[in-house]
């Protein structure tokens, strides 16, 4: 008699969950503390998070710490950019986020990408093009993209805009395996 057994291995997690947050002037860095705290949440404690914060401004003081902050982005799983205001382009923060497409990454598999933009003042032409400029960068850095006005309801409805993207990633991040069928031979009467 064959009989056959199905094996589910058990979907165990490195564990590491890699923030990375960019702002570009003070009030945003606020909110983009607040973004990682609840993506943090939303992980659970199953993950080990870490988090790394730095200014746009960062990108410009030297070659080195440049080469740093863009090797850490590329290997995050979650990127968040965060701009108070929409009333100028941010052309330096775009062709930076073009350059991180030809680096290399040891990101296992596909990341976030989370836009948190202006207070709500914007000019529509402005977001228009931020946003498409994002989720151009989003797509050739092999990321999710999402993003919101950070007025004070982003912050209140937090279920509403952030979870369904989290929990996209973080089920990405489990190591998939496929069953494993054995077969087992019986022989003789039972």
């Amino acid at each position: 008699m064959n009989t056959e057994t199905l094996v589910e291995p058990e979907l165990v997690a490195d564990g590491r969950l890699r923030l990375f947050s960019l702002y570009v002037d003070f009030a945003a860095a606020g909110r983009a503390r607040w973004a990682t705290s609840q993506i943090s949440r939303l992980a659970g404690k199953q993950w080990k998070t870490s988090t790394e914060m730095w200014n746009l401004d960062s990108l410009t003081t030297s070659e080195p710490i440049r080469k740093v902050i863009t090797q850490d982005v590329a290997d995050a799983d979650v990127l968040v950019i965060a701009m108070s205001s929409l009333d100028w382009r941010e052309l330096e923060l775009v062709q930076w986020l073009d350059s991180l497409t030809a680096g290399k990454t040891n990101r296992p598999g596909s990341g976030l990408f989370i836009g948190l933009l202006g207070d709500g003042r914007g000019e529509a032409e402005e977001l228009d093009w931020t946003v498409k400029q994002f989720l151009r960068c989003a797509r050739q850095m092999d990321r999710d993209f999402i993003w919101r006005w950070m007025d004070r309801d982003a912050m209140a409805d937090v279920d509403y805009w952030l979870t369904d993207s989290v929990e996209a990633l973080l089920t990405r991040k489990q190591p998939g395996r496929d069953a494993i069928f054995l077969q087992e031979a019986a022989i003789g009467d039972f």
